[in-house]
This record gives C-alpha cells, structure tokens and sequence, in this order.
C-alpha cells in the first residue's frame, strides 16, 4: 500500500505547475518504504510481487490521464535529425565510421574489460565463479548501453576521447594485478 500511496503522492506532485520538493520526496520515500516491506517479508519475490502494485497504479494513473487530457495546439517540429545529409552538403563518411568506432567497438571492448574486472574483484572478495561470471555477464550490456550513450552525448572527439579515458581507469589497476589476462 506505501507504493501505491507513493505513486499517487507523485501523480499529485506533478500535477502542480511548480515542483513541489517536498511532495516529490514524500512519494518516493513511500514507494521506497513499499520495496523495504516487501523484501522484509518475503526477499526478492516480496520485492518482485510488492514492486506490481505501484506499477500497475501508475499505469492506470497514466491512462487515465491520457484518455482525458486535451490534444496539443502545438504543431509537431519538422526537423530533421541530420542523419543523412542534405543535397550538395558532404557526406562526412569518416567521421561517421569514426563515431560507429568509437561508440561500438571501443566502448563495447571497454565494457567487456570493466565486466571482466568486476568478476575478478568479486572473485578476489570471495565470491563464487558462477556469481562472479553472471555478474560479467549482466554487467557488460549495462556498461556498454552507459559508454555508448555518454560518448553519442559529447559534442567533440575530444569529449570522446576524455569519456573513454575516465572510463577505463579502473581497469589500469585490474591490468596490473592480472585480473584481465
């Protein structure tokens, strides 16, 4: 009931033309609560079963606030998204297998290689191999999708190339130690 409750303190907390702070942290506070009560009682399947409920009610919050609101004024933009040039205009064919590089197959190697040196750790800490390897294994995309979206949103190669800097630091001392051979 506390997410539930959460969800519909947040509906109301929207609703106003001002953000309201206060409102928006009661609801999440309350939807928090909800998942604590759920694990408490039953662990994970608790919090699975306790998680539908909010789900369901912001759902039928959504649809029907949907069904009753107005169709904008606004007419829909016409503008393009620049993905292929316009007529006269270069195609710019480099820095497009460039950017398909760097976003594919480097951020996709450094998301391997953070994958890998998180099962190390987890197997240094203690933890079993099948744990450590599923956790690799569901770590990876994650990275990946992360990597990808942060290097599309940098506006130079050089915000790139900072990105994959900073992201594979924490593998120089994984290197070090042998966790990624």
């Amino acid at each position: 009931m506390a997410g539930v409750a959460g969800v519909g303190v947040l509906r109301v907390a929207w609703a106003h033309k001002r953000r309201s702070h206060p409102l928006n942290l009661a609801g999440w506070l309350l939807i928090l609560v909800g998942a604590v009560c759920g694990w408490a009682a039953a662990g994970a399947w608790g919090l699975a079963v306790t998680s539908l409920w909010p789900m369901g009610a912001a759902m039928v919050l959504l649809a029907f606030s949907g069904l009753g609101s107005q169709p904008g004024k606004q007419r829909a933009s016409n503008r393009r998204v620049g993905a292929l040039p316009d007529r006269g205009e270069p195609l710019r064919l480099a820095g497009r297998i460039l950017t398909f590089v760097l976003v594919v197959l480097a951020a996709a190697t450094l998301g391997v290689g953070i994958a890998v040196a998180v099962a190390g750790l987890a197997l240094m800490a203690g933890a079993g191999e099948a744990n450590a390897y599923s956790l690799a294994l569901m770590l990876m995309p994650l990275a990946w999708a992360v990597l990808a979206y942060l290097l599309l949103m940098q506006p130079s190669r050089c915000g790139q190339a900072k990105v994959l800097a900073v992201a594979s630091l924490p593998l120089w001392p994984c290197v070090a130690m042998g966790l990624l051979s």
